[in-house]
């Protein structure tokens, strides 16, 4: 896998933290769309209470959802600063 030293430094621990617990990166898309430079799409959905309960809400980012069917239904979190994106499908 490629190196992710270009993650927005607030991401960069939740994504590591996918990692570990076995999610996987389904691609990793540059642009992700006109506001987003870059967005890591996870293959399983992201473990937001789990790492919630062990670091506390992560400073920096916004969580999000979509829910529109004309897209994947995904959830993540986007940096503040970066607009960098994380993502994996909703359950």
């Amino acid at each position: 896998m490629e190196s992710l030293d270009y993650l927005s430094k607030v991401l960069k621990p939740i994504v590591d933290y996918e990692l570990q617990n076995g999610n996987e990166i389904e691609r990793i898309d540059r642009p992700a769309g006109t506001k987003c430079p870059l967005a890591i799409v996870f293959k399983k959905p992201l473990d937001f209470s789990g790492y919630e309960k062990l670091y506390g809400k992560p400073s920096g980012v916004d969580k999000w959802e979509n829910r529109d069917r004309h897209y994947d239904l995904e959830a993540g979190y986007v940096c503040e600063k970066t607009r960098q994106a994380m993502a994996g499908p909703i359950k």
